[in-house]
């Protein structure tokens, strides 16, 4: 792949060696991106975050361009390189940070001390994601003072994804010639407290709902709040969502939905699925999860198996009446937001239809609405992009574990199903916090994702030319 051995180890040494001579500089840059704000769902600093972003691109000397929606724009961006190509997908819009328990300000980019940790960047969207977009970018800044990048990348990178990327697939399809690639993937800080990275084939899919009931012609009180003495005569909305609710799950709380079930393993996973149960920390998953427990008793290699392959109904909110204990009263109306989590080999339209049914058999008078939808997708493991993710993480200096399928949601599926590309998640470095208080990046975690989105590169590369 170059001219300093078949692994290339000259070439990355020097481009290593490189980023950690920029590091500071990086790290400056990384913190400036930071504090400018990009929250969504609100608007706030969006519209500069954007020209921020392109403005990054061009700085690590590529080209970038600024694509308007009816809500926030993406950027679509490309620095050039060797003959292989590759699709980089990326956010730069953040959720908001309105907690009130953050330890410095949330846009602030404050440097902090974390024991076992050590130094990090406290800021929203350290960890998810714009930290990572940044650093990797400014990798590629590095990697072009040294030598010419070993293969081509664009840049999707959207400024929605915390509402669900409504505008992503009408970007995608009018700019197909544009996001032309050979594969495509996606880098977070995706290491453990312990530095142990993690690289994903694929994700469940995601289903937002809406439930919410209000009082009318099927019953309920009209127009304000009940006495409660009155709930022996009058229905509430309240207990009509919590129906709902309780028909989505038994009573473990495992999906009881048509169409919605754990899918079969794929033969090509079981060797995936050996090595995660053996390197699966079911005790740093709780601490990291900041639980004392599980819900139930199984064996390592049963967790790892219901991360991957078996769906999940969660309730993200329920809302009625007052704060508790200030008026007993029948509520007028009622509503919840539940996401259901799908796994791959899911028939994902026929699970909305038997939510709806379900929905309509116990309480008819529950209003549905969807707020998000995305279908799950996957990937082989022994595609060009996948060996080259995995292979780069090892360049770095730590072996990842490999999941079949993520558990959590992105829009993927546009590169599986609408660009017809192999895909890959992974990234070196750790971080913590994201969509909560005091979320934060680790310092040296973005020094060793930097070299490890670098070697990503040489990897495929290599990968590529291998493989004609």
């Amino acid at each position: 792949m170059t001219s300093d051995g078949p692994d290339g180890s000259a070439a990355l040494a020097r481009v290593f060696e490189r980023i950690d001579e920029d590091f500071d500089d990086h790290l400056d840059a990384i913190r400036t991106y930071l504090r400018q704000p990009s929250v969504s769902s609100t608007g706030e600093g969006v519209a500069r975050c954007a020209e921020m972003t392109a403005e990054l691109v061009e700085s690590c000397g590529g080209r970038a361009e600024e694509i308007g929606t009816d809500g926030h724009p993406a950027v679509i961006a490309s620095i050039d390189g060797g003959g292989a190509r590759l699709l980089r997908y990326g956010m730069y819009d953040v959720q908001p940070a309105d907690e009130p328990d953050w330890e410095v300000a949330p846009f602030s980019a404050a440097i902090k001390d974390r024991p076992g940790i050590g130094t990090v960047v406290v800021a929203r969207g350290a960890a998810n994601s714009k930290g990572t977009l940044a650093a990797s970018l400014l990798a590629m800044k590095s990697l072009g003072a040294v030598a010419d990048l070993p293969c081509g990348v664009t840049f999707l990178l959207d400024g929605e994804e915390e509402l669900g990327s409504p505008h992503l697939p009408g970007i995608v399809d009018a700019h197909r010639e544009d996001l032309a690639a050979d594969a495509a993937y996606d880098l977070d800080l995706m290491a453990d407290r312990t530095g142990v990275p993690e690289v994903f084939l694929g994700c469940k899919g995601i289903l937002s709902l809406r439930l919410s009931c209000e009082g009318g012609d099927w019953g309920g009180p009209i127009g304000g709040a009940l006495h409660s003495s009155g709930g022996v005569l009058v229905a509430s909305p309240a207990w009509s969502v919590v129906r709902a609710l309780s028909t989505l799950v038994d009573d473990d709380e495992r999906v009881s939905i048509p169409h919605l079930d754990k899918v079969p393993v794929p033969d090509e996973d079981l060797s995936l699925l050996d090595d995660l149960a053996e390197r699966f920390d079911p005790e740093a998953y709780l601490v990291e999860s900041n639980a004392r427990r599980f819900k139930s008793d199984v064996s390592t290699r049963e967790m790892v198996e219901a991360l991957v392959y078996e769906p999940a109904a969660n309730v993200n909110g329920l809302f009625a009446g007052r704060a508790p204990g200030e008026k007993t009263i029948v509520p007028q109306e009622a509503s919840a937001v539940v996401d259901l989590r799908i796994p791959y080999g899911t028939d994902f339209d026929a699970v909305g239809r038997s939510v709806r049914a379900r929905i309509a058999e116990v309480s008819p008078e529950v209003n549905v609405t969807e707020s998000e939808a995305c279908p799950p997708a996957r990937t082989s493991a022994n595609s060009p992009v996948a060996r080259a993710m995995i292979r780069s993480h090892e360049d770095a200096g730590q072996a990842a574990r490999v999941w079949p399928s993520a558990p959590w949601w992105a829009p993927y599926f546009l590169f599986e199903r609408v660009l017809g590309l192999p895909f890959a998640i992974g990234g070196a470095g750790h971080c913590a916090g994201a969509h909560a208080a005091n979320e934060y990046a680790s310092v040296e975690g973005l020094r060793q994702h930097m070299h490890q989105s670098a070697a990503l590169l040489y990897r495929f590369a290599e990968e590529m030319k291998s493989s004609v």
